[in-house]
């Protein structure tokens, strides 16, 4: 009975699965291999260092089957098949691996290889193991990691039969051949095989001979020889490749948060709940499922301290080295971590009342299952949103189907941030436009090269909703045209996916454009500060629409040095001919200055205006960051911030950027003779009150607004133009509630904080 509930299990999970292949390539990973299976270079991480050789072989095979079938897709779904078909041998491996723990220190009437009880045990953990959502969902996605996690399981489960006699010695020699072999296709497996085979190898209960640990050790080395051998080949010698693993190495601990790099409490935090909660669909469910697996593994190593201990050793090394060394928000490297928690859950609902373990087992696969199908149901639905994006892209900018040609316009180029530049890549030649190259982290700096060379040029640009450097370029040229979002909670299923969640702007030629040495926000002041840049070092350079009119120029920012500094002389020289310096003490400081007509007017397309500081008599140079700027002719609103507000802050895992407001703060809204909205967004003040705070809104010495927000808000304030010309567009915010840091966690943070404002903008 438990062998043919094992088999509908394994048929009903694989028909599930190859109903719903994706669509859409998705994760750089998935990319990189399909740019493997079409031209393999692991130099050009085609794919990625190590290689995945084995993995790459066979999707080769399964790709040139489904595009002789006429399959759509078939790249993307001939990589998602092996998920799918891994995922469902997992199944039997997994009860293998389960029964044999299930053998170790168990009670004689339930210790037979096939007894009813450690059977049903088995059954049941495979259960809760193949409805966890990040098990599911993994088994669609176009990636290694269920291809080598079955490997590895397959490899495991031999060597815990022969650890619990339930096989004879020479089964390790096919779980070492397995274990070499797994590493070449998901290099991590190793941390999963290898510790557990090292226990067989010098368990003193075995009697292994001599002739069979070295058969043993032969049958690794081979596994790890038949992809090894041709993949080093293919890249050029054992030199080349170590220059792309290498590489690789320096990608991996750069530019990610891991707890070994990052030692904090926050990222500890963040470890264990991305690794232990989010793979079960949610923190609630997470938290039941891991409490539950807490008393099976206090009752594990009761009645039977040997099972857990094989369990620590075949999964435990994996665990430390995912938590110190990986960037967990990725969720699908906690994939082998399931199986764990899941056999230690089971085990806590295994009681002689034969109803707990199977209610309780359904009752945990019916929560993780229903979200999980409906996720998998809408990824193949729609694919990846960096790929719906660039597919809009590709029609918006050719003429579509019959009907559809008047949405074509012209695209000179097409921009995007780097994480979405693999998938530019393998779109290729589809796309309009020449595609624009920058480095990561500076990619606004190809729209000033692109603008500067091609004055007249339109731009699609794929934007990483995440960044904010588009904060440089002047927010009038661009405009928003589609926003493209995974359509399910992402933890679970796609945490950590790179490219994800997708913008599409259309841009035209701005009026203005920030090159490097600003810092518009946090993330651009920290690219600033790590090349060494910012005015009090060489001039921060923006780059202006020439024309004949004038203009009115606000810019603002911060003297960074501690109270009793010297002055800071601020220079600006546009077009080449000096403006008015002014002087700054330390502290916030904001400007607002009129250009004359004329001087912006030149033969080139962009002039500079160039930002100098300089300390105010003798001492080394005094940091500058200029925080703000904005460039308008007559009739354009503009909008900046005064007194009481702090620095701009940004969390690039929550992709939150903000800057506090205290109890009483201005702001300058240019009066244009018309009224103009004002429009702020905020967080919710209950994360900090009790009750909402009264928020009053004055321009000219009158009330224009008065709210009281209780959750996220959008505020949109109509100024009226006399109120804000008599005010010469100061505009008041005042909040009834604010805090003090320090008094509420202990830090030496004394600022005043009311409300964390995301964004505002006039109109």
């Amino acid at each position: 009975m438990v062998r043919t509930a094992l088999a509908a299990l394994a048929f009903a999970f694989l028909a599930a699965h190859l109903l719903f292949l994706p669509p859409t390539l998705e994760d750089i990973d998935s990319i990189n291999f399909a740019l493997g299976v079409r031209h393999f270079d692991v130099a050009r991480h085609q794919p990625h260092p190590p290689g995945y050789p084995v993995f790459i072989g066979v999707s080769r095979l399964s790709t040139a089957v489904l595009r002789g079938a006429g399959v759509s897709a078939p790249e993307t779904r001939g990589l998602a098949v092996w998920s799918a078909m891994s995922g469902t041998a997992a199944i039997w491996f997994l009860f293998v691996l389960f029964g044999a723990l299930g053998r170790i220190d168990a009670d004689p009437p339930r210790a037979g290889p096939s007894g009813p009880g450690r059977g049903l045990l088995a059954l049941w953990a495979v259960v809760i193991v193949v409805c966890a959502p990040l098990f599911w969902f993994t088994s669609l996605r176009p990636l290694s990691d269920m291809t080598g996690l079955a490997t590895a399981i397959a490899a495991q489960a031999l060597i815990a039969s022969v650890l619990s006699r339930g096989t004879g010695p020479s089964a390790l020699v096919w779980a070492a051949l397995l274990a070499g072999v797994a590493i070449g296709i998901r290099s991590q497996t190793f941390l999963l095989t290898l510790p557990l085979l090292a226990t067989a190898l010098v368990a003193p209960g075995l009697g292994l001979r001599l002739r069979t640990r070295s058969l043993v050790l032969a049958a690794g080395a081979t596994g790890v020889a038949l992809w090894a051998v041709p993949l080093i080949r293919a890249s050029g010698g054992l030199g080349g490749y170590a220059a792309a693993l290498g590489s690789q190495a320096g990608e991996d601990f750069s530019g990610v948060v891991m707890l070994w790099a990052a030692r904090s409490p926050r990222v500890a935090r963040d470890a264990v709940i991305h690794t232990f909660l989010w793979p079960w669909g949610g923190l609630r469910v997470g938290a039941a499922v891991v409490a539950v697996a807490a008393v099976g593994a206090l009752r594990l190593g009761w009645q039977r301290p040997r099972a857990l201990l094989l369990l620590l050793i075949g999964f435990g090394p994996y665990a430390v080295f995912h938590l110190l060394f990986h960037e967990v928000v990725t969720v699908r490297y906690a994939l082998p971590l399931i199986v764990p928690v899941a056999y230690l859950a089971a085990s806590a609902l295994d009681w002689p009342w034969r109803w707990v373990l199977p209610t309780g087992a359904v009752a945990l696969g019916v929560v993780s299952l229903v979200p999980a199908m409906t996720a998998g149901a809408a990824y193949a639905r729609e694919g990846s949103p960096a790929f719906r994006a660039f597919a809009a892209v590709e029609r918006w900018g050719h003429a579509g189907a019959p009907g559809d040609a008047s949405r074509a316009v012209a695209i000179d180029a097409v921009g995007m941030h780097a994480v979405a530049r693999r998938a530019a890549q393998w779109e290729g030649a589809a796309l309009p436009g020449r595609v624009l190259e920058a480095a990561h982290g500076r990619e606004w700096l190809a729209l000033i090269a692109e603008w500067r060379a091609h004055p007249a040029s339109s731009i699609a640009f794929v934007a990483d909703p995440r960044r904010t450097d588009l904060a440089l370029i002047d927010p009038g040229a661009r405009q928003l045209v589609g926003t493209y979002r995974w359509p399910f909670l992402q933890p679970p299923f796609v945490g950590g996916a790179r490219p994800g969640d997708s913008d599409v702007y259309r841009m035209s030629p701005p009026r203005w454009m920030l090159d490097q040495g600003w810092s518009l926000g946090a993330e651009v002041a920290g690219v600033t500060a790590r090349d060494r840049l910012g005015p009090h070092r060489q001039p921060s350079v923006a780059w202006v629409r020439t024309g004949h009119d004038e203009v009115l120029l606000m810019i603002g920012g911060r003297h960074l040095g501690p109270a009793g500094d010297p002055g800071v002389r601020v220079r600006l020289r546009a077009n080449g001919q000096p403006l008015a310096p002014f002087d700054v003490s330390p502290g916030f400081f904001f400007k607002v200055l009129p250009i004359a007509a004329g001087v912006f007017s030149s033969p080139v397309a962009y002039a500079a205006l160039e930002v100098a500081s300089e300390s105010i008599g003798p001492g080394p140079a005094v940091p500058v960051a200029l925080e703000q700027f904005d460039l308008q002719p007559e009739g354009v609103p503009m909008v900046g911030v005064e007194q009481g507000w702090q620095e701009p802050e940004y969390n690039p895992l929550t992709a939150l950027a903000w800057r506090w407001m205290s109890e009483r703060s201005t702001m300058w809204v240019r009066p244009v003779a018309r009224d103009v909205t004002l429009v702020i967004r905020g967080e919710s003040p209950l994360r900090y009150f009790d009750s909402a705070p009264v928020i009053t809104v004055s321009a000219g010495g009158r009330q224009v607004s008065r709210f009281s927000p209780t959750a996220d808000f959008e505020q949109a304030i109509v100024l009226p133009a006399d109120l804000l010309k008599t005010g010469a567009g100061r505009v008041t915010i005042e909040s009834d509630k604010w805090f003090v840091p320090r008094e509420h966690d202990g830090t030496a943070d004394e600022r005043h904080l009311a409300l964390r404002i995301y964004s505002y903008a006039v109109k």
